[in-house]
C-alpha cells in the first residue's frame, strides 16, 4: 500500500487507487498519516474535524469515519487503544518519509564528495513532490506546520541537488532553475549565491555582480540587513578574479589514489580471518594473465566487515603501488548506490576529465577494466547489495584485487572466497572492551564485564558501543551499564552512542526485507524459544511448511537470523542473537497488533502440541493414560505431512525439541494460555521419565500447576498433578514421599471423580495402591488395585490394566509371592499385547525379584537379564538403577560374588539421578554382602545411610527391612544397645518378627 501527501492526498493498494470519501473522512486520514504510528487523542482528531465547536455527535461520527476508513485500508490498519487511534504505516509506504530518506542520503553524500550519488539521490527524492504537501485539504494547525516543515526539508533537498550538479560542472546548465528560484525565493542566500557561482562559472561574471547587487538593495529594503557573509566572499572572489578554479572539468592525468578510509587503533581478533585474506592477496600476482583475485567478507550488522576489510586493505596496501579506491555501495540502505555513479567516481579519481565519461554503465565497466589492465590496485567494496552491483566494478586482470563485504553472501561471484564472520570470542569481547574502556577499569571488575559482553551478545559494533559509553563517563563502575543492559525493554537504547547505534545497524537489514519476511522476523522474536525449527515460521505466519522454511531462509541470507546446527533428520535449526531478538520484538510492538501476535504464538504453540502428541505416543512410558485437553492443533495449511522426526524417531525428536518446547510451555503459561502448556507438557513427560530427567520435570510441572490453578483448569491440575507424582516418586524430595504418593492419589480421585475421566481415574487408584503396600496395607492396597483393575478394563485402559496388575503384585510382595507372581505374568502379557516393551521390561524385573524371594535362581536371573537388556536400550537410568540393585538383590541371596559389582554399579547410577529410592536399596544390598563378608564397618556405614534414606520415602516394610539388617551389623560390632534399638523399631514397623523382614540379602 502507498500513501502519498507531498500533493494532493492519495492512498493506493496494488497501484490501484483507494476511494477516500470526503473532505472530513480525507481530513482525518491526513491527520492520522501525520502522526503514523502514534496514537492521536480522539479529542485531537474531533477538534481537527469540527474546530473548537464540534456537534454532540461528534464522537459518534468519529466511530463511522474510521469505521469507513478501516474498510477502505483494511481492518488491521488503524488500532484503538485508551490513547486514542492510530493508524500502521511501514516507512516505504509514506512518500514523505521516502523523501526524507532519500534527502537525508543525498545530503550525506554531497558532505562525502560523492557528488554523483548526492545529485541522483537528490533527483529521486524531488521526483516523489506532485505538489504542495496536504495539497487540497482544509489544513488543520498540526497539518500545516508539518507542510511547512516539509516544504522547508524540500527546499533544502533542492538546493543540495544544485550544489551536487554545480560541483559536476553543470554551470551554464542551472542558471535558468536558478534564476526561477531566486525569483521564487528572493530572501534565501543560498540559491543567490549558487545563481552568482554559475554565472561567473559560465563567463557571465557581469550578471552574477548584478544578481549581488539586486540582493543587496532587497535585503536593506526587506530586511535592513547586508548580504550574508557567503554571499559578499563569492562578490569579493569575482570581483578580484580569485574565484577557485574549477576543477570538474580540467584533466589530471594518471593519478594514484589513496582512499582508504582512517583504520582503527583497537582492532581485535580475526587472527584466521586476516590471515585468511593476506595470504589470499597479500603477495605478487602469478605471472601472465588471470581473473582478477576477490574475497567476499559477509556477516551480520554489526559484526565487523568493514572493520576487517579496512584493516586488512591497510595491511596490505602496498602489494598495491598504483593505489587503492574504495567505495561505499550503501547496500543495506534503501537505495543502494548505482555502479554507474560508483564508476563514475572511481574513473574521475584516476584521472579521467568528467567530460570524457561514458554514459552507459557498460560502457564505463569496459573502461574501467582499460584503466587498471596494466595497474596493480586494491578496490575495497564496502556493503555490497548484490552480485549485480559489485560486477561491473571488478577489473579484468589478476594484477588488481578487490575486498568486499556485505550482508549477504555472494554466493554467485563464481570463484570468490567467503569469509563469515561470526561475533566475538568472549575472551575477544572482552579484550576489545578492554581497548576502548581502560585495560585498568576492564581488569578490576572482570566478571561486570564479562556480564556487559554477554549482554552484547558479543557483536563488535555493540561491545564497541559499550566500550564508548564507559570510556564518555569514567566516573561509572562498569557495573553500572551491566545493571542498566539487564532491562530488556531498554537494552538497545543503551547501545547508542554518537554516530554508533546497534539498533540503526540492524534496521538496515529489517527495511531491505519484503512485507512477508519482515512478518516472519517480528513474529519468530516474539518467542522466548532458544532456537526452532523452519516448520515455526509456517505456523506463526499460518502458511504451508515449506513456505515457512523459505522465509527463514531469507533471514539468514539478510544475516538476522543464525543456523544453529541440524537435526538427526538433518535439517538446520535457527536461533536468533539475543539483541536481534530484542530489535524483532521492538518492530513487532510498533507494527503488529497484540491480537495479532497472540494469534500467532497460539499457533506456534500448538504446532509444537500436535508433533509432540505424535511423538510422546512412539515413546515407551509407564503406561499411564494419554489424556489430551481441546487447545487446538496447527498443521500446514497445504496439508502436506511435516511431522518428520517426530514419526520416524520421536526420542531423537525430543532430544532436538527439548529445550524449545520447555521454552514454549513456560511462555504459554506467563501467557495464560493453561490449556495447550499443561497438554504440551504432559507430552514431554514420558521423554522425561525414559531420560530420568526428573529434576527438569518437575520444575516445569510446578509451573505448569500454577497456570492451571490460575485459570481454573481442572483437567489440566489433575494431569499436572499426576505427572508430578511420578516425577517425584523415586526422588529425593526431603519428606516421606510414598505418604505424599497417597495423599496426592486421594486429591487425584477426588478430581478425577469430578471430571468423569475414568482412565485418569484408574491411573490415580494405581497410584493409592502404591502408597498402601508402602505403608504395609496389603487389603487396602488389593482393594484399590482392583478398582483401579475394573476402571481400566471399562474404559479400554489396556495399560492401566497392566498397571493394576503389577501394583496387586506388589501389594501382596512377599508374604503371598505365588499371588504376586501370577498377577505379575499378566502385568507382562497385558504389556507385550499393549506393545510398551518399557513396562514390559518393568513387569519383568518385578517377576525376577519374585522369583529370587522364591529362591528360583535361574528364573529369576532370566526375567532379570530381559529387563536389563530392554532398560538398556532405551536409555533409560531409572529402570536401569532398578534393574541393577534386582540383580544385586538375586546375586545376594543366592551368595553369588556379583552382588557387590551389581550394587556398586546400581548405588552409583541412583546417585548421580538423585534416585533416593534406589540408592537406598543399594546401599541395603551393599551393607549385606558386607556382613556376609566380615566387613562390619563398611556394613554399619552402608546401613546407616540406607535407614536415613528409607526414612524419607515412607515405605515401611523397606524401612524395618534395613532397619533389621543394621541391628545385625550393630550386633557384629558389639553395640548391643544399638542393635536392640533398631531391633525393636523394626518389629514395631513391621508388626511381626524381624527375620521375616530381611528381604534382599543372604540369610547368614
Amino acid at each position: 500500500m502507498e500513501f502519498a501527501v507531498l500533493g494532493p492526498l492519495h492512498v493506493s493498494a496494488d497501484a490501484q487507487p483507494l476511494p477516500l470519501g470526503g473532505g472530513k473522512q480525507r481530513t482525518l486520514l491526513a491527520e492520522l498519516i501525520c502522526h503514523a504510528g502514534r496514537a492521536v487523542s480522539r479529542s485531537i482528531l474531533i477538534e481537527a474535524l469540527w474546530g473548537q465547536t464540534p456537534p454532540r455527535t461528534a464522537a459518534d461520527n468519529l466511530r463511522l469515519y474510521v469505521h469507513q476508513l478501516r474498510r477502505t485500508l483494511g481492518g488491521d490498519r488503524i488500532t484503538r487503544t485508551s490513547a486514542g487511534y492510530g493508524l500502521s504505516i511501514r516507512p516505504e509506504e509514506l512518500d514523505a518519509d521516502r523523501f526524507e530518506t532519500l534527502a537525508e542520503q543525498g545530503r550525506a553524500a554531497l558532505a562525502a564528495g560523492d557528488h554523483e550519488r548526492a545529485a541522483a539521490l537528490l533527483r529521486r527524492s524531488l521526483e516523489l513532490w506532485r505538489g504542495p504537501a496536504y495539497a487540497e485539504l482544509n489544513l488543520t494547525a498540526g497539518l500545516r506546520d508539518h507542510a511547512h516543515r516539509l516544504e522547508e526539508v524540500r527546499l533544502t533537498a533542492l538546493e543540495n541537488r544544485i550544489e551536487a550538479d554545480l560541483a559536476r560542472g553543470m554551470h551554464a546548465a542551472l542558471i535558468a532553475e536558478l534564476s526561477g528560484l531566486v525569483a521564487e525565493h528572493p530572501l534565501r542566500d543560498r540559491p543567490r549565491t549558487q545563481l552568482m557561482l554559475a554565472l561567473a562559472r559560465s563567463g557571465r561574471q557581469a550578471e552574477a555582480l548584478a544578481t549581488y547587487q539586486d540582493a543587496r538593495r532587497l535585503f536593506a529594503a526587506e530586511l535592513g540587513l547586508d548580504p550574508g557573509a557567503e554571499l559578499r566572499h563569492l562578490h569579493q572572489a569575482i570581483l578580484t578574479g580569485t574565484l577557485p578554479v574549477d576543477t570538474s572539468t580540467t584533466p589530471s592525468g594518471d593519478i594514484s589514489p589513496a582512499q582508504l578510509p582512517t583504520g582503527i587503533s583497537d582492532f581485535t581478533g580475526r587472527e584466521d580471518q586476516l590471515a585468511q585474506l593476506t595470504g589470499l592477496l597479500g603477495k605478487e600476482p602469478p605471472p601472465g594473465p588471470g581473473p582478477v583475485r576477490v574475497c567476499v567478507i559477509t556477516g551480520m550488522g554489526g559484526v565487523g566487515k568493514t572493520t576487517l576489510a579496512v584493516h586488512a586493505a591497510h595491511r596490505i596496501a602496498r602489494h598495491y603501488p598504483d593505489g587503492q579506491l574504495h567505495a561505499n555501495l550503501h547496500g543495506a540502505e534503501a537505495c543502494p548506490s548505482d555502479p554507474t555513479q560508483v564508476l563514475a567516481a572511481f574513473l574521475t579519481a584516476l584521472g579521467t576529465p568528467r567530460s570524457t565519461l561514458p554514459e552507459t554503465t557498460e560502457e564505463r565497466a569496459a573502461f574501467f577494466r582499460s584503466r587498471l589492465a596494466e595497474r596493480r590496485m586494491l578496490i575495497v567494496l564496502d556493503n555490497a547489495a548484490s552480485e549485480e552491483q559489485v560486477r561491473p566494478l571488478l577489473p579484468g586482470t589478476s594484477g588488481c584485487a578487490v575486498i568486499i563485504t556485505s550482508r549477504i553472501r555472494l554466493t554467485g561471484l563464481s570463484g570468490a572466497p567467503l569469509i563469515e564472520l561470526s561475533v566475538l570470542p568472549p575472551k575477544q569481547a572482552v579484550q576489545l572492551l578492554s581497548r576502548i574502556a581502560g585495560a585498568g577499569r576492564v581488569a578490576a571488575e572482570a566478571k561486570a564485564a564479562a556480564e556487559i559482553v554477554r549482554l552484547s551478545d558479543c557483536i563488535p559494533l555493540a561491545v564497541r558501543v559499550a566500550g564508548a559509553r564507559l570510556a564518555a563517563r569514567p566516573h561509572w563502575p562498569l557495573t553500572h551499564l551491566a545493571r542498566q543492559l539487564t532491562d530488556e525493554r531498554r537494552r538497545l537504547d543503551r547501545f547508542t552512542t554518537g554516530d554508533l547505534a546497534v539498533r540503526a545497524s540492524l534496521a538496515l537489514s529489517y527495511v531491505g526485507l519484503d512485507h512477508e519476511t519482515c512478518r516472519a522476523f517480528r513474529l519468530l522474536g516474539s518467542l522466548d524459544v532458544p532456537d526452532f525449527a523452519g516448520w515455526v515460521a509456517g505456523a506463526l505466519l499460518d502458511l504451508p511448511v515449506a513456505a515457512g522454511e523459505e522465509l527463514v531462509e531469507a533471514l539468514v541470507d539478510a544475516q538476522l537470523v543464525l543456523i544453529s546446527g541440524t537435526d538427526p533428520a538433518g535439517q538446520p535449526r535457527y536461533r536468533f542473537h539475543d539483541l536481534v531478538r530484542l530489535y524483532a520484538r521492538e518492530r513487532s510492538e510498533l507494527e503488529d497488533e497484540p491480537e495479532i501476535v497472540a494469534a500467532a504464538l497460539g499457533r506456534a504453540f500448538g504446532a509444537w502440541l500436535a508433533l509432540a502428541e505424535h511423538a510422546t505416543q512412539k515413546v515407551p512410558g509407564t503406561s499411564s493414560a494419554i489424556i489430551h485437553g481441546t487447545a487446538p492443533r496447527w498443521s500446514s495449511p497445504d496439508e502436506t505431512p511435516w511431522e518428520g522426526l517426530a514419526e520416524q524417531d520421536p526420542m531423537a525428536w525430543f532430544d532436538t525439541e527439548r529445550p524449545a518446547l520447555v521454552a514454549s510451555i513456560r511462555q504459554a503459561c506467563s501467557l495464560g494460555l493453561a490449556e495447550v502448556a499443561w497438554d504440551m507438557a504432559c507430552c514431554v513427560e514420558r521423554y522425561f521419565d525414559v531420560c530420568g530427567q526428573f529434576d527438569d520435570w518437575r520444575a516445569l510441572h510446578e509451573g505448569v500447576l500454577d497456570a492451571c490453578r490460575r485459570a481454573g483448569n481442572r483437567l489440566g491440575e489433575a494431569m499436572i498433578l499426576r505427572g508430578l507424582m511420578h516425577a517425584t516418586t523415586w526422588m529425593e524430595t526431603g519428606g516421606e514421599a510414598m505418604a505424599a504418593q497417597f495423599d496426592g492419589a486421594e486429591q487425584l480421585i477426588a478430581m478425577f471423580s469430578e471430571l468423569g475421566e475414568r482412565r485418569g481415574l484408574s491411573d490415580a487408584y494405581v497410584l493409592r495402591a502404591w502408597g498402601e503396600a508402602a505403608r504395609g496395607d496389603m487389603t487396602q492396597g488389593l482393594r484399590s488395585g482392583r478398582i483401579a483393575l475394573s476402571l481400566a478394563e471399562g474404559s479400554g485402559h489396556l495399560g492401566g490394566e497392566a498397571r493394576a496388575h503389577v501394583c496387586m503384585a506388589v501389594a501382596y510382595g512377599t508374604r503371598q509371592i505365588r499371588m504376586a507372581i501370577v498377577h505379575l505374568l499378566r502385568g507382562l502379557e497385558l504389556a507385550e499385547k499393549l506393545g510398551n516393551p518399557r513396562f514390559e521390561a518393568t513387569a519383568l524385573q518385578f517377576l525376577g525379584l519374585a522369583h529370587a524371594h522364591a529362591r528360583e535362581f535361574e528364573a529369576g536371573l532370566q526375567y532379570l537379564s530381559r529387563a536389563l537388556a530392554i532398560y538398556r536400550q532405551f536409555r533409560d537410568p531409572l529402570l536401569e538403577a532398578m534393574g541393577l540393585v534386582a540383580l544385586a538383590k538375586l546375586y545376594a541371596v543366592h551368595h553369588d560374588p556379583r552382588a557387590r559389582a551389581a550394587a556398586e554399579a546400581a548405588e552409583a547410577l541412583s546417585r548421580s539421578h538423585h534416585l533416593a529410592h534406589h540408592t537406598a536399596d543399594a546401599l541395603w544390598v551393599l551393607g549385606e554382602v558386607d556382613l556376609a563378608e566380615g566387613r562390619i564397618s563398611e556394613a554399619v556405614t552402608h546401613l546407616e545411610e540406607s535407614v536415613r534414606l528409607w526414612r524419607t520415602r515412607g515405605w515401611q516394610e523397606f524401612l524395618a527391612g534395613a532397619l533389621a539388617s543394621l541391628a545385625d551389623a550393630y550386633t557384629a560390632a558389639g553395640d548391643l544397645a544399638a542393635a536392640a534399638q533398631a531391633c525393636r523399631e523394626a518389629g514395631a514397623l513391621a508388626g511381626i518378627h524381624t527375620d521375616q523382614m530381611r528381604q534382599p540379602t543372604q540369610s547368614r
